[in-house]
């Protein structure tokens, strides 16, 4: 008689880590698209720059595009340093991207419910981490 060992079933990883770039894609393209509701004209004002205004299909290219850079990272990652280094050196690079992001909106000139909603975009795209996180095969 032979004893069998349990078979591992391993999940695909793409499908949450895709619904997750997908839904934060939307829930940014609707704030932007909401933000006018809220007060926020989204001009900023770089220094040494003219004013702009920040298009909603802005939010949803750059939102996609971050989101799916990140993806690639940690799979990058995960390749190289192994499942377990390589999520814990993205996780730590993730998080010291996330804390960087929030220092740009404070710089522009903008108003105050611009800031509000460019701070609150940051959140959404950072929201993908647990996402990717949870779904390594660390």
């Amino acid at each position: 008689m032979s004893v069998t060992e349990p078979r591992t079933v391993t999940r695909p990883t793409w499908q949450p880590r895709l619904a997750a770039v997908l839904a934060v894609t939307v829930l940014n393209t609707v704030l932007a698209l909401a933000a006018p509701l809220f007060g926020a004209d989204l001009v900023v004002a770089p220094q040494g720059q003219e004013p702009g205004a920040l298009a909603w299909p802005a939010f949803t290219v750059f939102t996609i595009g971050f989101a799916l850079l990140g993806w690639g990272v940690l799979a990058l990652a995960e390749r190289l340093l192994g499942a377990r280094r390589g999520r814990l050196m993205w996780t730590v690079v993730a998080m010291l991207i996330v804390a960087g992001m929030f220092l740009p909106p404070l710089t522009v000139g903008a108003t105050t419910a611009t800031v509000v909603v460019l701070q609150l975009a940051h959140l959404v795209v950072a929201a993908v981490i647990p996402v990717f996180w949870r779904t390594s095969r660390a």
